[in-house]
């Protein structure tokens, strides 16, 4: 009996995994620039490159409509004289969502997503001797617009526009009173990947 249902569940999986590769899977890397929306956080860090893997799977064969998951990084150096005196702020955001494709052509496919986005927030204020390091989580969600462009064989260009919507913790330092954080920002790009 034990082994007539292990017999069947691998069945079941083998064929799950024959149909996954089937359908269209997109591998890309990420290279883009992030600009803030918030004054203060753009006061304080400005905008900086942002880069990162993007994966986008089918999620039925023969229809528009993909999961995507990526991981990006964003480091930077700041100064906010009225909040702290040097800080380095570092972004890992993880990113899962659904994108609806849009073909224009033979070898066009525009596409719209929306999807949710934690932020791992990892900061290291320096007021005169003393240093402080913090590390949280924020809080999201993300809206894609972009379009893939076949180049030859299976390479592909993403060029696209991103909106990241982040509210965190306190990023600035000691303040007088506990504030949230405003991580929000534009996110401008392109993107080498191949279909497999």
């Amino acid at each position: 009996m034990m082994r007539s249902k292990s017999l069947y569940i691998f069945i079941i999986l083998f064929l799950n995994v024959g149909s996954l590769f089937s359908r269209d899977i997109i591998l890309e890397f990420k290279g883009a620039y992030l600009l803030p929306v918030d004054s203060i956080f753009k006061e304080c860090y400005k905008g900086s490159a942002l880069y990162g893997p993007e994966l986008s799977v089918q999620l039925k064969n023969d229809k528009n409509w993909y999961a995507f998951f990526s991981l990006d990084y964003f480091q930077k150096r700041g100064r906010h004289l009225r909040r702290c005196d040097s800080t380095k702020l570092k972004l890992l955001p993880l990113a899962a969502g659904i994108k609806y494709f849009i073909p224009a052509g033979d070898r066009t496919n525009f596409y719209v997503g929306a999807g949710f986005q934690p932020v791992y927030i990892r900061t290291k204020n320096r007021r005169g001797c003393v240093v402080s390091k913090t590390h949280q989580w924020g809080y999201g969600g993300i809206a894609k617009l972009g379009a893939y462009i076949n180049i030859f064989h299976n390479f592909l260009l993403d060029v696209f526009i991103d909106y990241s919507y982040i509210r965190s913790g306190n990023l600035y330092g000691h303040t007088v009173t506990d504030c949230k954080s405003n991580t929000s920002a534009f996110i401008f790009g392109a993107a080498l990947g191949y279909r497999f």
